[in-house]
């Protein structure tokens, strides 16, 4: 098992140690952590599609029908979460004077998606258990921005709130455009 492997797991329990080695952003490290950077976003996105999942939506499917739906949706929602939300976090972040790549900004946010492996277990039992494992993501991620720029936890969750803010405003933006043209072709 790779040591980043392991770092996936311990993120669980000892977060300061696998948040203070994502400082080493060299290529090499960066290199030797991308496989487990990529499960982490695509367990991200299962538990996504999950959380949007109505109960009911897997009813009329057969067990292939489902093992392709949690392949597709958790790869479509992980994919866009990862690159959406980690590019926003990633340009807020040295605006609030941190430093380091966008890659390692993302991947503290992939680290952060550990407790969603979770998610089908929480979404089986009592699906709004997903909440509790979005809000330790969530914590994880404003920990590991903070241990990672070695900044107050308020700093770090300023940076969230922030990134959130501007990712509302381009979809405000975007729906008004897109609300415009609609109007335009009537």
């Amino acid at each position: 098992m790779s040591a980043w492997l392991r770092r996936a797991v311990l993120v669980l329990r000892r977060p300061r140690e696998v948040f203070e080695a994502l400082r080493d952003d060299s290529d090499e490290s960066a290199g030797e952590r991308q496989d487990v950077v990529v499960v982490l976003a695509f367990v991200g996105g299962v538990a996504g599609s999950f959380a949007t999942a109505g109960r009911g939506a897997w009813d009329d499917l057969d067990l292939l029908d489902k093992l392709i739906w949690i392949l597709v949706s958790g790869f479509v929602y992980g994919f866009v979460g990862y690159w959406v939300l980690g590019s926003a976090i990633s340009f807020v972040v040295p605006r609030l004077g941190g430093t380091g790549s966008r890659r390692r900004t993302r991947h503290v946010l992939a680290f952060a998606l550990a407790p969603l492996v979770f998610a089908l277990l929480a979404w089986l039992l009592f699906s709004p258990l997903l909440i509790a494992l979005g809000v330790w993501s969530l914590g994880l991620l404003v920990f590991g921005l903070g241990v990672v720029q070695r900044w107050p936890a308020t700093r770090a969750g300023l940076a969230v709130v922030l990134a959130a803010v501007w990712l509302a405003a381009l979809a405000v933006v975007a729906l008004s455009v897109l609300a415009l043209l609609g109007r335009g072709f009537e």
